[in-house]
């Protein structure tokens, strides 16, 4: 019984967190915004890199047209069928991973560094079972520069829109009629949890943010130097560990979320009046890969 006893121990799987920033890396780099036409640049450009903003106009994009599939119909809200149409974008610059599959979570090495005088600049990190993040599953890290709080997020059909300007229906009746549905967050509750907010943290320094799925729920920490910081869930509460466990509700995934995306980026929407030299600073990004010990 010992020696079963043993085995067993070693066979217990442990998450392991693995670069995707290494020369061997592929990435895909866009751009919308600036110069007035859209960039994608087939060079890898990985981490480290600063993902900066551009200012309008955005080009409507060339790459990844809105398509249909089942459960998921687009439509603009007065009917006009979009299926085989592109987008025009919000200004944005950012780099997308190849395809991570066997993972339970990411983490991102970086500094949310800038400000702006209103809301609408945003600097982002997330995994998406998307390439092109249409209407798909995403968690990760985001914030806003006029805000002194990382978001930590969770989504299902990101993207879509919302309310009566919902861009996905769950059927292709062009009608919003009997079978009419906005189907992003479509989880039978306006008052489900999204995501919550990380404060204490000085947003300009650079950390790990991670997070892990663990048992039907994110675990979500942020470290500094390896080891893990303090931070609050309030504003102006005392300082804790920052590590936080958060079920998403029966609506999301969570047990779905293994094959993907990592997106690294920024995207200006309106005028935020954002300060000079202002940028997202990414050094790393990781994955967990569950190895047995």
């Amino acid at each position: 019984m010992k020696l079963f006893w043993l085995l067993s121990i070693t066979c217990i799987a442990q998450p392991a967190w693995v670069s995707i920033a290494t020369p061997s890396d592929s990435y895909q780099y866009f751009r919308y915004g600036g110069t007035g036409t859209e960039e994608k640049i087939e060079a890898n450009i990985r981490p480290p890199y600063a993902y900066r903003f551009f200012g309008p106009p955005a080009a409507k994009r060339t790459v990844c047209p809105i398509e249909d599939r089942p459960g998921v119909y687009w439509y603009s809200p007065d009917g006009t069928h979009l299926a085989g149409t592109f987008a025009t974008p919000n200004p944005t610059e950012f780099s997308v991973s190849a395809l991570q599959s066997g993972i339970r979570g990411f983490g991102v090495t970086a500094s949310f560094g800038g400000s702006a005088a209103r809301i609408g600049a945003i600097e982002v990190a997330y995994f998406t079972d998307r390439a092109c993040s249409d209407g798909g599953v995403e968690y990760g890290f985001s914030r806003d520069l006029a805000t002194d709080s990382i978001l930590v997020y969770w989504a299902t059909y990101a993207n879509c829109g919302n309310d009566a300007a919902g861009l996905c229906r769950k059927t292709n009746d062009p009608a919003q009629g009997e079978h009419f549905s906005n189907i992003r967050q479509e989880n039978g509750s306006a008052d489900a949890q999204h995501g919550f907010r990380i404060y204490g943290l000085n947003v300009t320094s650079q950390y790990t943010y991670r997070v892990l799925v663990d048992r039907g729920a994110f675990r979500v920490e942020v470290l500094r130097d390896g080891k893990l910081t303090r931070c609050s869930e309030t504003p102006n509460a005392s300082l804790v560990q920052c590590s936080f466990t958060k079920a998403p509700g029966e609506w999301f995934p969570i047990d779905h979320v293994t094959s993907g995306y990592i997106v690294a980026g920024t995207q200006t929407v309106g005028d935020p009046g954002i300060a000079k030299d202002s940028g997202f600073a990414v050094s790393d990004i990781l994955v967990e890969k569950t190895t047995a010990k």
